[in-house]
């Protein structure tokens, strides 16, 4: 599931995506998105990578933001549209 979570995100080419997730607390939280922005890639590590979650900017906040990607209900990015079930 991750891996086809991050395919998607690649499959992007930069272009914005929206996001929708659960969280930790059950709530559904809906981010517009970007892969990543150069102004804040300030090199370092990935440290939640390992734990399951994919990582992708929020182009509101222009913050990094991650999701648990067995939580990723949908993902839109143009004619690109996927729905999970979770």
């Amino acid at each position: 599931m991750q891996a086809n979570l991050e395919k998607l995100i690649e499959s992007t080419k930069g272009k914005f995506f929206s996001i929708t997730f659960t969280k930790k607390d059950g709530s559904v939280r809906i981010i517009n998105a970007k892969d990543k922005y150069a102004r804040l890639i300030k090199g370092g590590d990935n440290k939640v990578a390992a734990s399951g979650y994919t990582s992708f900017v929020d182009r509101n906040k222009d913050n990094w933001a991650c999701a648990k990607a067995s939580g990723v209900v949908n993902f839109k990015c143009g004619n690109i549209e996927e729905t999970f079930s979770v």
